[in-house]
This record gives structure tokens, sequence and C-alpha cells, in this order.
């Protein structure tokens, strides 16, 4: 072997380990975003780097199809072993790269290729060995470079896309996002199969017999990414819609609270009001009676005027007289259904939290505890505290059965239908409009939902 072929042979290899380094650091960005921790992005890529590296290094046994495969299915075992949530939101990941990865190296490839065969085996050139290796590895160059810039458009334009990173996918919404990219590599695998396979029937290049075919590959490779870009788009603006969709129930359960909680002041304020009215006509019984010296009669009046008042006096007292309604109302329900209710909760007066917001929180939070509370002693216990512009409100009660995370920070609920985990969503979305967020714990036999918010 001469030494031209020797670095041929060298240039190629060194650009197909470059591509394959290349490839493995654009997985890690692209998975980065969707990661909890910058190092589990790097190993995904040190993972997919090494696996590809071993596969291209010792004697093939499979092809490069089923290699890559390879690659991909081990970087996603590195993504799911090192966080198990959201696993189908990771198995688009893994497809999707799957899919631009081909998509952009075959682009790339195909510009080589008309580089390539006009620059490096034009006739112009043709036995001058060296000159063709330098335009050679400038193409190899190129090829690589080309391989960056569609891999890095196609990378950054899907992740600014796709906008809601946190949010959970389910099965549906992973079909819908996943064909495009399946549609777009089945139709690399055809093309590349009918290259194949006239090359070995003929002995001839298929882009070089009929030129065309090689810009109709390029055209098929770059809709195949604007489909992908554009069905996650669409999945985006969709999941806009849901979040409008879901903000308008919460608006019309707040609108709904708001009326019921102003009823009930009105009622109490109504009962006040006739109390006072009617107020001189008992001063005036009870001077009769012990001027009659009726005195038992005197006590028994005034044990009655005792209890009149105690119903329409609020045992809790928050500083806000809508909270002061929904808590007296949740402690008639716990009443009822024999639960013991504690409540140290205070209102924060002269801050920026608005009283009916904070009745979203405490509405689903306390209806989630009177559904779930079980056991012996059945409690609920709310409490707050405010430290500078930190308000932190606590509720908890007794739960005998074991909470269900299924991979996530909240738990699943046994709701089926429209109001399925509704409550401790719409919690945290009213929470995150002051900054806040929450988190829901089971310790032992008592379940605790912790809410901050940030109310200056």
């Amino acid at each position: 072997m001469s030494l031209v072929e020797r670095c041929w042979m060298i240039t190629s290899k060194f650009s197909v380990i470059a591509i394959l380094i290349i490839t493995g650091i654009c997985f890690g960005v692209f998975v980065y975003p969707y990661m909890k921790k910058k190092r589990e992005a790097a190993l995904v890529s040190i993972v997919y780097i090494g696996i590809m590296s071993v596969l291209y290094l010792i004697p093939q046994q499979i092809g490069n199809f089923s290699a890559y495969m390879l690659g991909v299915v081990a970087a996603f075992l590195v993504m799911y072993v090192q966080d198990r949530r959201n696993i189908y939101q990771k198995i688009f990941l893994a497809v999707t790269f799957f899919s631009i990865r081909w998509l952009a190296v075959a682009m790339a490839d195909r510009l080589d290729d008309f580089i390539t065969k006009a620059l490096v085996f034009g006739n112009t050139i043709a036995g001058r060995q060296w000159l063709q290796y330098g335009l050679y590895a400038g193409t190899r160059i190129l090829d690589i470079v080309l391989c960056i810039v569609f891999l890095a458009v196609a990378i950054g334009l899907i992740n600014k896309a796709y906008v809601y990173k946190n949010d959970e996918m389910n099965v549906k919404e992973l079909v819908m996002l996943i064909i495009p990219s399946l549609v777009g590599v089945t139709g690399y695998g055809i093309l590349q199969y009918y290259l194949n396979i006239y090359e070995k029937d003929t002995g001839k290049s298929l882009t070089d017999t009929y030129g065309f075919y090689g810009a109709l590959s390029f055209v098929h490779y770059f809709i195949s990414i604007i489909a992908i870009l554009v069905m996650t788009t669409m999945f985006q603006n969709w999941k806009v819609a849901q979040e409008e969709q879901t903000g308008q129930e919460l608006v019309l359960n707040q609108i709904s609270d708001m009326k019921k909680h102003i009823g009930e002041v009105e009622k109490l304020y109504q009962d006040i009001r006739s109390l006072r009215h009617d107020m001189g006509n008992h001063i005036q019984m009870l001077e009769h009676l012990v001027a009659e010296n009726h005195m038992d009669d005197a006590a028994e009046y005034m044990e009655h005027l005792k209890k009149e008042w105690n119903e329409i006096s609020p045992e809790i007292k928050t500083g806000s007289p809508v909270i002061d309604v929904i808590l007296m109302e949740k402690l008639r329900e716990a009443k009822e259904k024999q639960i013991r209710f504690i409540s140290d909760f205070h209102y924060p007066g002269d801050t920026k939290l608005n009283a009916f917001d904070l009745s979203v929180i405490l509405n689903n939070a306390l209806d989630n505890c009177m559904e779930n509370v079980s056991g012996e002693n059945p409690y609920i216990c709310i409490s707050s505290f405010r430290k500078n512009s930190i308000f932190m409100i606590t509720i908890k009660n007794r739960y005998e059965g074991e909470l269900n995370y299924k991979d996530s920070d909240l738990p699943e609920t046994t709701k089926s239908g429209k109001e399925h985990g509704i409550g401790l969503h719409n919690i945290r979305r009213v929470a995150r409009m002051y900054m806040g967020d929450i988190s829901l714990e089971q310790e032992n036999q008592e379940v605790v939902l912790s809410i901050m918010l940030q109310v200056e």
C-alpha cells in the first residue's frame, strides 16, 4: 500500500470517528434540557460514543443501521436508569435523535458526494494523487462541518419548539410525536435500499446514472426534519390550548367558590345584624325577668342567647372573612364525619396574596384531605407561618394507605375522568403564580402537603 493510499484510509477512518463523536455530543446536548443534572446528559454522550466506537473498531458483525440502533438504545437505558420519570418522553428523545441523526448525516453526505465527484474525481486533476487526496481531506472536513450544522440546527429548533419539557408525556402523545421520525427514517432506509440494490446489480452508482436521485433524497431528508419540527410545534400549541382550557376551568371554579363564600359571608353578617336588631328586646326581657326575680328563667334566657351567638360567631378567625368561611365549612364537614380538625392558620395581611387565590389552594387541598383521610382517630391539621416574603402553608392528614408516585413528584389520584388530578395541579398552578411550588410527602401514616408562596 502506497503512502497516499494509507493517508486516504486514515483520513476516512478519522472522519467516521469524528462524526461518531460529534453525533454523541449532539445527543447529550439534545437531551440536556430534559435531564435533572448536567452530568446525566454528559453520561448519555459518553455511553453513546463508547458503544458506537467499539462497534466501529471491532470486525463488523452487524449493519450500520442496527449498530446505531444499539447505540441509541444504550443511551436511552442510561437516561432511564438515572431518572425513571417520564419514560415516554425519553422514548421520544431516543427515537427522534435516531431519526434526525440519519437524516442530517444523509443530507451532509448528499452534498459531500456532489462536491467530491465534482472536485476530487474530476477529469482536470485525474492522475494527480496528492492533489486528489488534499481535496478529499477538505471534503471530509466539509462533511463534518455540514453534519454539525444540520444536527445543531435540527436539535436547536426542536428543543426550542418543545416548550413544556417538564410535563408528563402519555402514550397517545408519544405516538403522535414519533410518527414523523419513523416516517423519515423509514424513507431513508428505502432510498438507501434502492441505492445499494442498483449498485449491486449494475456496478454503477444510482446517483451517477440518475443525478436527480441524489437531489430527491436530499429533499426527502430535509422535509422529514421539517415534519418532525412541525409536529413538535403543533404538539406544543396543543399543550398551550390545554393549559388555557385548564386555566379557564380554574377561573370558573374560582368564581364558583367566590359566589359560595360571598353567600356564606352575607349570611353570617345577616345573622349578626338580626341579632343586633333584636338585642334591645333581649335586654328588656332580661331586665324584666331580673326585676320580677325570675332568676332561673333569666339564666335559661341567657343560655339561649349564648347558644345563638356561638352559632353565628366563627370559631376560626384567620384575619380574612373569606378564609374564615372556608375553614368553618371544612370544620363543620369534619365534625359531621367525626374527623378532628385543627387550625392554626393566619392570613398574611398587607401582602399581594389574593384571598380568592388562597381559597383555590385551601378548597382543593382540604377537599383532598376530606376524601382521603383514613385510619383510627382521623385528623386534619392546617397551619401557616410567614418569614419575610415567604408564606408557608402546611396541611397534614392521617392516611393508612400508601401514595403511588409512579415516577412523578405528585402521586396518582384515584379519581377518573375530567377531574383526574386537577386538585393538586390547581394548587401547583396558583403556587407558581406566586413564584412558589408544592410538595407532597408521606411520613408513616401521615400525608404532609407543603405549599410555598412569595407574598411580597
